[in-house]
């Protein structure tokens, strides 16, 4: 039989970071929260979620700004904790190129 531990919540959900303490949370049992960055084409969110959502029906993915602190209440809710492993986006940073 296994026990619920109660629900967590993990900002950054799309990190790298946030994905492997997410896959550890269920597998200790414990229902996750995550939040992710609002991203129109879905690909970030559809990959990094990847790691939890087989493992779980009781994950549960929020949008979330770290610009708009208030976006954070409804992932939050009912969490006995939370692990903010979330980072701010600077839109203007261009990405590297591999050579």
């Amino acid at each position: 039989m296994e026990v619920d531990k109660g629900t967590v919540c993990v900002t950054g959900g799309t990190g790298f970071i946030a994905s492997w303490l997410i896959k550890r949370l269920l597998e200790e049992g414990y229902s996750v929260h995550t939040t992710v960055r609002a991203d129109p084409e879905n690909k970030e969110t559809l990959v990094s979620s990847q790691v939890y959502q087989r493992q779980t029906t009781s994950s549960k993915i929020f949008n979330a700004d770290l610009s708009d602190p208030g976006s954070f209440e409804a992932a939050i809710e009912g969490s006995k904790g939370v692990f903010h492993v979330a980072t701010p986006l600077d839109s203007k940073t261009k990405k590297l190129k591999k050579s």
